[in-house]
């Protein structure tokens, strides 16, 4: 039986990068695990593949080749004849160099400048937002709005949760996966939603969170659903969509750590901007000072305070160690980013 690997790669779409996609078909079972083992098979079994830069805003067409090299493989949990697998590439030029869109060679240069020795750990909050064929946020009448936020956070029922089909195929497809899926839960807006990844490295972490945005999107075109990371789907009195970054090095995490997790949130907030030129488009929608944010214009940081730019949750506080919240990053944020950034602020990697 054939194995069908699909490579998935991060394009130049600006302002926020979007997924590509293509299948490459195996017909010789060599380097691949027995069917039904749950094992991975070395990244070495896929070659790298090239792709037409020219269409994903990677490339001219005058010279339109890029080159993909896989970096992560995960089990496919959508193809479910014979075993077939998700492969996360890295985009290359023609010549073997890294490509300007290459956020996560990034992250892998920071974590080489000595970042590493941090052993820091990274959970994302991913939130989203369900669309209809209409571009309205699902849960949104047409012509006019749902009731006012409130009932539709964690909810359950005809009226408050829109869009049960897809969350629950997701949550399950990504297990099956085998990421780092920690959780999910419905959000404070009709059809919004958010999924977490982590705790884990961040190469780790990145990756999965790429991966999770893939089959998230992949299953709701099964289901007539479009899914948007916009950082602000719904203008006026709703909350807009994040990417809560929760992050911890070792020392943070060790007795008395919460001396080091105030002195991480000092040196971020003296480069409050250099973060928030990583934390994705249209921060200045989200981040008003309103619906639980900090506005982008200030830095502060608190214990359990979700109105602040990191928090720093209570138990954290009690225990005297632990781990802090970034509440900043946006849902279209690029994860690779903005570990990197954290990781070079808090390690002194500039």
């Amino acid at each position: 039986m054939a194995t069908l690997a699909e490579y998935i790669w991060i394009d130049g779409t600006q302002p926020s990068k979007q997924l590509r996609s293509k299948t490459k078909v195996f017909h010789e079972s060599a380097g691949f695990p027995a069917a039904g083992s749950g094992d991975l098979p070395a990244l070495s079994v896929f070659p790298s593949w090239g792709a037409d830069g020219s269409s994903t805003n990677q490339a001219t067409g005058r010279d339109s080749d890029i080159g993909l090299q896989p970096v992560r493989v995960v089990l496919d949990p959508l193809r479910t004849k014979g075993t077939n697998y998700l492969v996360l590439c890295e985009v290359l030029n023609p010549d073997g160099t890294l490509h300007a869109t290459n956020s996560r060679a990034e992250l892998r240069r920071v974590l080489d400048a000595g970042a590493a020795k941090a052993d820091a750990l990274f959970g994302f909050e991913q939130e989203y937002t369900f669309l209809g064929s209409d571009g309205r946020p699902y849960g949104f009448p047409a012509g006019g709005y749902p009731g006012p936020q409130g009932p539709y956070y964690c909810a359950v029922g005809l009226g408050k949760i829109f869009g049960r089909e897809v969350y629950e195929k997701f949550m399950q497809a990504s297990v099956d996966a085998g990421l780092a899926f920690a959780g999910a839960n419905w959000e404070v807006m009709p059809g919004q939603a958010e999924f977490q990844i982590g705790a884990v490295d961040g190469l780790t972490a990145s990756d999965h969170i790429w991966l999770a945005r893939w089959l998230l999107q992949r299953i709701g075109e099964d289901h007539g659903v479009a899914v948007t990371f916009d950082a602000k789907p719904a203008k006026g009195d709703w909350n807009g969509a994040g990417m809560h970054t929760n992050f911890s090095t070792q020392e943070m995490r060790q007795a008395g750590g919460f001396a080091a997790i105030e002195e991480a949130c000092r040196r971020i907030g003296k480069k409050r901007q250099e973060h928030l030129d990583v934390y994705g488009h249209g921060y200045e929608e989200r981040l008003t000072g309103h619906h639980e944010t900090c506005s982008f214009r200030e830095f502060r940081y608190g214990v359990a305070d979700r109105t602040s730019s990191i928090r720093i949750p209570r138990h954290v506080a009690q225990n005297g160690s632990g781990y802090l919240e970034d509440r900043r990053p946006n849902a279209n944020a690029d994860p690779y980013a903005v570990a990197a950034r954290l990781l070079a602020t808090v390690c002194g990697i500039d």
